[in-house]
């Protein structure tokens, strides 16, 4: 998978998803186009800021009707300044909860219906140990139980990992695992039947991680050394040894995982296979500013040229983790295959934990200084299909993949995915045929969405 040659970003602008300020409260029905299955059901919400310029996220909600393909959207904003005016953490089992999380030890609740923020804590909430600044935006959850597991981290001289479970049944939070090593920035972690993978590249904090209250952002107070290896800490979840393992690998940087499995290796231990979208470094973060974002005085060629730039996806494998015992030595992880990709990746969740062939991204082709397509990759044919057209200015989102409930085929299913019209400035919701991607249905709002970085789908049915 190779990007094309960078174009004036100014044929597909980016302005109308970066400054809208518009709130829609109230849900209002979108006209469709096509059709959005049954199946589909359910709501669609989305996480990320929403003025751009401004200090402000933005929650959004898609929802279907069932069985009638009617689409209504809602959003509001949320202030992080008003927290403390928040009511205590609800008890959700008397009612819905939505939770949203960060890269920070903060956890906001909202109603499902309105997305009003109702309440807010952190992990200490769940266990007083858990009282470090830092955590995970992508927590993993149990494919079949639904319990929850995370990673707190305590800054200081000896930096503080806790890996810790919370039950779905009991709401019991427990540490899992403890283990000291540098302060790093990490967005996402693998989780495997019976093993959680917190991999640590050299994403470092600065000054013991003092960088994050004289920075007041997390870009700014972290730095990159190429010199230092990518540590790979290996946790029995189930068993309850603790870090069983530990791998080490040449440094990269990462923010999404992709997925994890395992395998069975030889005397009585497992293989751990982990696929990852990585970086040679973290100048991507670097695109996140305003300016660079747009790329509209000619800059887009100094990213989609730099090596360092490009997404690869890369499959790692972790040999022999023994199953009952712990390892002493510190092994390479194996490098097993590799891919120019893209970013946000997804696959078909009833995959989650086990081998996947088809992955979901949205992939830049060198037309915009963002993304300009969705794409699915077939890891067996190293192949990928598209879609979106090159002429014709549409940015996609994350795609979200529903499984249609009627066929076992790993890629049976749908994906959801917000798109910017950036011709006329306003945004859809688009509903992809997973097999094909091909375009099924669309429900077209009459102003912009603005960009979300992540979405989470709830059936209805």
């Amino acid at each position: 998978m190779g990007s094309t040659t960078a174009t004036d970003s100014k044929n597909y602008p980016l302005e109308a998803a970066l400054a809208t300020d518009r709130e829609q409260r109230e849900p209002v029905e979108l006209p469709v186009t096509g059709t959005f299955p049954p199946r589909l059901a359910g709501t669609f919400y989305r996480n990320g800021p929403g003025a751009y310029l401004t200090a402000l996220t933005q929650k959004q909600g898609l929802s279907t009707d069932n069985g009638n393909c009617r689409v209504f959207y809602n959003s509001r904003f949320q202030v992080d300044a008003h927290a403390e005016t928040w009511r205590a953490v609800p008890d959700s089992s008397q009612f819905k909860v939505l939770t949203y999380l960060t890269d920070a030890n903060q956890i906001t609740h909202a109603n499902p219906e309105t997305l009003e923020p109702i309440a807010a804590s952190t992990q200490q909430n769940l266990q007083p140990d858990l009282k470090g600044p830092l955590s995970c935006a992508h927590p993993q959850f149990d494919p079949e139980t639904g319990d929850v597991y995370n990673y707190n981290l305590h800054l200081g001289a000896r930096s503080t990992y806790r890996v810790y479970h919370t039950s779905a049944s009991t709401s019991k939070t427990e540490t899992i695992a403890t283990f000291s090593t540098k302060a790093a920035y990490i967005h996402s972690f693998f989780m495997t039947e019976d093993y959680i993978i917190l991999c640590v590249w050299p994403s470092y904090f600065k000054g013991l991680g003092a960088s994050i209250l004289w920075e007041k952002n997390m870009l700014d107070a972290m730095k990159f050394d190429p010199t230092a290896q990518t540590q790979w800490f290996v946790d029995d979840r189930k068993g309850h040894r603790g870090i069983v393992a530990k791998f080490i690998s040449p440094p990269f940087f990462a923010f999404h995982t992709i997925n994890a499995f395992q395998e069975p290796g030889d005397k009585n231990t497992v293989n751990i296979i982990c696929d990852v979208v990585q970086y040679a470094n973290t100048d991507t973060l670097h695109r996140t500013y305003y300016e660079d974002f747009l790329s509209t005085d000619g800059k887009l060629s100094n990213f989609t040229s730099k090596r360092s730039e490009t997404p690869i996806t890369v499959r790692y494998r972790l040999p022999r983790v023994p199953k009952e015992r712990t390892t002493r030595t510190v092994p390479a992880a194996e490098r097993v295959f590799e891919f120019e990709s893209a970013e946000l990746p997804t696959i078909n969740p009833q995959f989650a934990t086990k081998r996947a062939r088809y992955h979901y991204y949205i992939i830049n082709r060198g037309h915009t200084s963002f993304f300009d397509a969705n794409g699915k990759v077939d890891l067996e044919t190293q192949t990928v299909k598209f879609w979106g057209s090159e002429t014709t200015p549409h940015t996609p989102s994350e795609p979200i993949f529903i499984p249609d409930g009627t066929d076992e085929a790993e890629d049976a299913g749908y994906l959801l995915s917000v798109v910017l019209n950036g011709e006329t400035g306003t945004s859809y919701l688009v509903c992809l045929d997973a097999r094909m991607l091909t375009e099924v249905g669309r429900a077209e709002h009459d102003h912009a969405i603005s960009f979300g970085l992540h979405g989470k789908y709830y059936s209805a049915v």
